[in-house]
């Protein structure tokens, strides 16, 4: 008799519907089902019928029942029009439409074991998603202080499911049967869930399974009474679930979702969605398809309207097109497709224009930055820096990690989260991925192109950082602050190098050296073997390649010309020109408010305008006029660089303490450096200038002092010789470099640069400490 009703209920049911449909001016009617009394789904579908009042002619009519299996059952025999059911439910109902219901009793379902359907009952409607709106959770409620590791003995105690007929409890069932369980084979509670939690305080239901919206008042309430505590799904059962039911996604309950919640705890979700049925005779009516249409745009005007009005906030309503399940099988109406159609292309748009934006923002800035010239914006300069590589490695990092979690955070227990993502894209991109960890093909893709781009710029910023840390010629361990700057080095000055590196006090001081390209490679590599040495390979005459020396903090600035070029190199003055502009750029010598000067700009306001010069030496000729140099007297002095380091080299020849006098001249770090003069002390008559010059050069000054030589005292007696005060007597008693054997007699006067003469009295009084012993 039951089966016999069911057979008749849909066709006496359809010819209603058929008979009441709406014509075309009048009222347009949709039963809409929701759930129990009082209940969730209850409360949302009254919603809706009030928010889609005066949306034209359209009236939502709510009906309660027991819940989706009773809504899928009554939307195919069409005794409703539409109903909220659980999308696993309503994807079950689909598939059973889809077999070969005329095939006779031996058809073979595809699906309906959910809710007892038959391929028959499924086959009299076409089911169609208009929305998904609310997401519910799998709550697994297990009595303190058990916790369920596995779900091996799940059934030793009584186990409450839900209502019979509910999506909550055809959702348990489909977790038990995750787990190897049947509910028939399991001891169940069959009472309501407040009957289950009674029972639950008698110790006499073990677990609850309930599938209710994240922070449910009534969960909350069995939570902060400590009966039960919540247990996380285990991950082998999350996996056969996503892998056999596609339905549902993995979703966690995160920290503070309860109170005294302090873990995250996986789970699985499943959405509701409003389903509406078409009888299958009446797919070929029109008007009727019209009237539905026009439903369906109410009714999503009204749900739009729940979820942005405040006062429907406690009903979460959240409308969603796609992406609430792995996979969705039921198709969406028209109408709802062509709203998910408009949304896309309105995102797409906006994100069209976000990056219009943002390539906008980088060309003006990269157009700025190539006015101002800013030093290091190059290319070149780019790819040496470590910070590249290691910002496009967080970059891959970054952008895999959200592109994979979006693809498998709903099917792939390891991926529930944003962080999991991370470190899991963190893991592919050092190349320690394991197999198993990714499962659909498009995100195992971005997983290996994540893993070739990160080993790759691992590689970069690896290499970048061993030339930063391996090479002598790195900013890293230059010395940029009272050191030695030689400017278009060519081979005959290689001489000159070795004389600013031989054995002295400042031998350790730092020496940079610029060269072209047209210096020999064998002088490279013997400049290469000298220490404290970099070697630079930029255009002199560019203040912007200039930058990176730190000019202003410089102790000396060599200019050397091109030799016998025959004027085809870079010319001397070019290169001063080039380190004024270099230092009226130097933030750090404070050279950035100076005003930049044009190519026009004449010798009196490059002087005016010099800011933190150092002494710079440009090699010359007796052909320049001094009226060149004049107005640079400050900071620019011209020399016959060749002569002097042929003279230079002739003395210490002569005398291989002349290197230790020439060192401490040329670096001198102060430009108020004078010759004084301070009497010998008694410790020191006696001795050879050998050993007087070097217990003065131990002594450490405020800027030290360089012993030049000795001025002779008088004649025994006292008195001064006849012409004393001649050029020639001068002459005589200054001896300036003596020999290492000439002995310092009484009365002489020691001869010395130093800054003032009070520092060289003090020096010379504290030379007893480091004075060779008297015989």
């Amino acid at each position: 008799m039951f089966k016999r009703t069911w057979l008749f209920g849909p066709v006496l049911v359809g010819m209603l519907f058929q008979a009441g449909s709406a014509r075309a001016g009048e009222a347009i009617e949709v039963r809409f089902g929701s759930g129990s009394k009082g209940g969730g789904f209850d409360a949302m579908v009254r919603a809706l019928a009030e928010a889609v009042r005066g949306e034209g002619r359209v009236t939502v009519v709510p009906e309660t029942t027991k819940g989706s299996c009773e809504n899928v059952h009554k939307l195919l025999s069409g005794e409703l029009d539409v109903a909220l059911v659980q999308y696993d439910v309503a994807a079950e109902a689909y598939k059973a439409g889809q077999a070969d219901a005329g095939a006779g009793g031996g058809a073979t379902p595809k699906g309906g074991w959910m809710c007892k359907l038959s391929p028959e009952e499924a086959d009299k409607a076409e089911l169609q998603v208009v929305a998904a709106v609310t997401d519910a959770a799998v709550h697994v409620l297990v009595r303190r202080p058990v916790r369920l590791d596995d779900f091996t003995d799940i059934g030793r105690e009584a186990l409450f499911m839900g209502k019979d007929g509910s999506g909550s409890y055809e959702t348990a069932k489909v977790i038990l049967g995750a787990a190897g369980h049947t509910a028939e084979s399991l001891p169940l509670f069959m009472g309501s869930a407040q009957e289950a939690l009674v029972a639950m305080s008698r110790r006499e239901v073990l677990t609850m399974l309930r599938t209710t919206e994240l922070g449910h008042a009534e969960i909350r309430d069995v939570l902060a009474s400590g009966l039960a505590t919540l247990n996380p799904l285990p991950e082998a059962v999350l996996n056969r679930l996503i892998d056999g039911y596609p339905y549902y996604r993995i979703c966690p309950i995160e920290t503070g979702t309860y109170p005294g919640l302090e873990f995250s705890l996986p789970t699985v979700c499943v959405s509701s969605v409003v389903l509406m049925a078409t009888p299958r005779e009446r797919l070929a009516d029109e008007a009727f398809l019209a009237d539905r249409r026009l439903a369906v745009e109410a009714m999503i005007h009204g749900l739009r309207k729940l979820e942005r009005d405040e006062q429907y906030a406690g009903l979460g309503v959240n409308v969603e097109w796609r992406g609430f399940a792995e996979r969705e099988p039921i198709p969406l109406h028209p109408v709802a497709e062509i709203h998910e159609t408009s949304e896309r292309r309105t995102a797409w748009l906006q994100a069209g224009a976000s990056a219009a934006a943002l390539g906008l923002a980088l060309y003006l800035i990269r157009r700025a930055l190539r006015r101002r010239r800013v030093p290091g914006a190059g290319l070149e300069s780019q790819l040496s820096n470590p910070l590249v590589p290691f910002a496009a490695f967080a970059c891959v990092v970054t952008l895999s990690t959200f592109i994979v979690w979006s693809l498998e955070h709903d099917s792939n227990a390891r991926l529930r989260t944003l962080n999991d993502s991370f470190w899991e894209m963190n893991t592919f991109a050092t190349g320690n991925f394991t197999t198993d960890t990714l499962k659909t093909p498009t995100a195992r893709l971005v997983g290996a192109a994540a893993t070739i781009l990160g080993l790759g710029l691992l590689a970069w910023f690896t290499a970048t950082l061993t030339n930063i840390f391996a090479q002598e010629q790195t900013r890293l361990w230059r010395r940029l602050k009272h050191h030695l700057v030689v400017l278009n080095f060519r081979e005959d000055m290689l001489p000159l190098i070795r004389l600013l590196r031989s054995p002295g006090p400042t031998r350790t001081r730092a020496l940079h050296v610029v060269v072209s390209d047209a210096l020999p490679r064998r002088v490279r590599l013997q400049l290469a073997r000298v220490k404290a040495l970099t070697i630079h390979h930029s255009n002199p005459e560019v203040p912007e390649d200039l930058a990176g020396l730190r000019l202003p903090r410089a102790a000396r600035v060599i200019v050397l010309g091109d030799g016998d070029a025959g004027g085809e190199g870079y010319d001397p003055l070019r290169i001063a020109r080039a380190v004024h502009q270099a230092c009226a750029r130097d933030p750090v010598g404070g050279g950035q408010r100076a005003r930049t000067l044009g190519v026009a700009a004449t010798s009196v306001e490059i002087a005016r305008t010099a800011p933190a010069l150092p002494v710079t030496l440009v090699e010359t000729s007796d052909a320049e006029r001094e009226e060149v140099f004049s107005p640079f007297a400050g900071w620019l002095v011209p020399v016959d660089c060749q002569a002097l380091a042929h003279r230079w080299l002739v003395m210490a020849c002569r005398d291989r303490a002349f290197a230790e006098l020439f060192n401490r001249v040329v670096a001198f770090a102060d430009d108020n450096a004078e010759v004084y003069t301070a009497p010998a002390p008694t410790w020191l008559i006696g001795q050879p200038w050998r050993k007087v010059r070097r217990a003065l050069l131990e002594v450490q000054g405020r800027g030290g002092a360089v012993p030049l030589g000795l001025y002779r005292a008088a004649d025994p007696g006292g008195k001064v010789p006849a012409g004393g005060s001649s050029h020639a007597e001068l002459r005589r008693r200054l001896i300036v470099n003596p020999r290492p054997d000439e002995a310092v007699a009484p009365g002489d006067l020691i001869v010395a640069l130093c800054e003032d003469e009070a520092d060289l009295v003090r020096i010379v009084a504290e030379s007893r400490k480091t004075a060779p012993a008297p015989g």
